[in-house]
């Protein structure tokens, strides 16, 4: 039992993380700074790839001088899985609760799904946030994310 338990802690403990920044859209292009981060232990690999678990949060900016109510701060925590393919595509979606509530998220559950393209350290995501209309108003948030992985 103590091996097992050691092993899931060594995994876990070798398991990257990522940190990102960058800008996000809305209804009318009403753009403010993101910043994320996610943990992303390996689920399973693939014969071209691997996919991950993925834990994470997003913070997005609140907006003033907007026609809709973009003013809050708001932040999605979020699980899910990502697939990391070896020729460095990325994709991913993941269920999430948020905390801040504006125009463009606006309820829960929010959906977060993610592509990509991953370079060595570096990884590109356009992410879309969105509770799929099940609370309107439902614009969600459409953003251009740089993220840096460390072990």
């Amino acid at each position: 039992m103590s091996l097992l338990s050691g092993t899931g802690a060594a995994c876990a403990q070798s398991a990257p993380v990522e940190f990102g920044a960058g800008a996000s859209a809305t209804r009318e292009n009403e753009t403010t700074l993101v910043a994320t981060g996610a943990w992303l232990p390996e689920w399973r690999r693939t014969g071209h790839g691997v996919l991950r678990w993925e834990l994470g949060a997003i913070y997005v900016r609140g907006r003033d001088n907007t026609r809709f109510d973009l003013s809050d701060d708001a932040g999605v925590v979020h699980a899910g899985a990502r697939y990391e393919r070896d020729n460095g595509l990325v994709a991913g979606f993941g269920v999430g609760v948020q905390a801040g509530r504006t125009d463009a998220l606006s309820g829960n559950p929010q959906f977060v799904s993610s592509v990509g393209w991953r370079w060595q350290r570096l990884t590109l995501l356009v992410r879309h946030v969105s509770n799929a209309s099940i609370k309107q108003p439902n614009d969600g948030e459409t953003m251009l994310v740089a993220a840096l992985r460390f072990r």
